[in-house]
């Protein structure tokens, strides 16, 4: 299908393949992996490592961004992740990796029914090949087919005690994802969610759903920002997003709006008159 949907078309992008900070998050994963145990403290590390604490939508987005680059690398035979949102009538893709995801996603949407949904309204962890895929939702499937999707396994998001949404992994090959693979994404989305609860404990999960879509509407003037430190100081995207950030918190002004400040200055300084 032809891309232009406004329920993906402001998805921010996740790295396919990880960067030094989401490698190092991912190592944590794996190393409790292959002790079959992944305690709170090696959780804690590898949350601190993605994406720090929450203070905003934005810092949210990037964590949800952060850790779909560590799920995508932990977990081998993802060829694609992503990050649905479904709450309240709102169903929409935040995070995505390639432009097959987009497609995927928004084949299911239409069907309104497939893995990643099932696990966001029922709670649980969907693991399915093609096969059984085409039993189940015979629509998604086969638009999941003509992707060259064969493997789904998609763990459950939830806010303020409420489903939310779910992390979504899809791979080529049949027979991707197996048990190991959906107890570490449950794990990492678990752990997404209570951090997610600590940041919301005084929001509903409506006010985090809505919260994250204006996140994504807005998220322009931030990315411009982010490219333009980059450029300015030879830094990369993680160093350019905390500067942003602190001086956010240093200032209490909200992100956004130091991030327009700094491009209308710069530009400003930069712009022949």
């Amino acid at each position: 299908m032809d891309h232009g949907d406004p329920r993906t078309d402001n998805s921010v992008v996740a790295a396919a393949a990880g960067d030094a900070s989401a490698g190092e998050a991912a190592d944590v994963v794996i190393a409790g992996a292959v002790q079959d145990k992944l305690s709170p403290t090696m959780l804690g590390q590898m949350l601190v490592t993605a994406g720090r604490s929450i203070n905003d939508e934005d810092d949210l987005l990037t964590l949800l961004q952060r850790v779909a680059e560590i799920a995508h690398e932990v977990i081998k035979g993802a060829d694609s992740t992503g990050v649905t949102i479904d709450f309240g009538g709102r169903t929409y893709t935040a995070v995505h990796t390639d432009r097959r995801t987009l497609r995927v996603d928004s084949e299911q949407y239409d069907a309104d029914d497939g893995p990643c949904l099932e696990a966001a309204r029922t709670g649980t962890v969907v693991r399915v090949d093609s096969a059984d895929a085409a039993e189940r939702w015979p629509r998604f499937a086969a638009a999941a087919a003509a992707e060259g999707i064969h493997s789904f396994l998609a763990a459950p998001l939830h806010a303020a005690g409420q489903p939310l949404g779910s992390f979504n992994l899809y791979g080529h090959t049949r027979s991707a994802f197996d048990s190991v693979d959906a107890e570490i994404l449950d794990l990492l989305t678990a752990t997404v969610s209570r951090t997610i609860a600590d940041f919301a404990r005084f929001k509903s999960a409506r006010d985090v759903a809505e919260s994250i879509q204006r996140a994504l509407t807005n998220r322009g003037p931030i990315e411009q920002a982010k490219g333009m430190l980059m450029l300015i100081h030879g830094i990369d995207a993680d160093e350019a997003f905390d500067r942003l950030r602190t001086q956010s918190q240093n200032t209490n002004i909200p992100l956004r709006t130091v991030a327009t400040t700094f491009i209308e200055r710069t530009v400003g300084t930069t712009t022949p008159r």
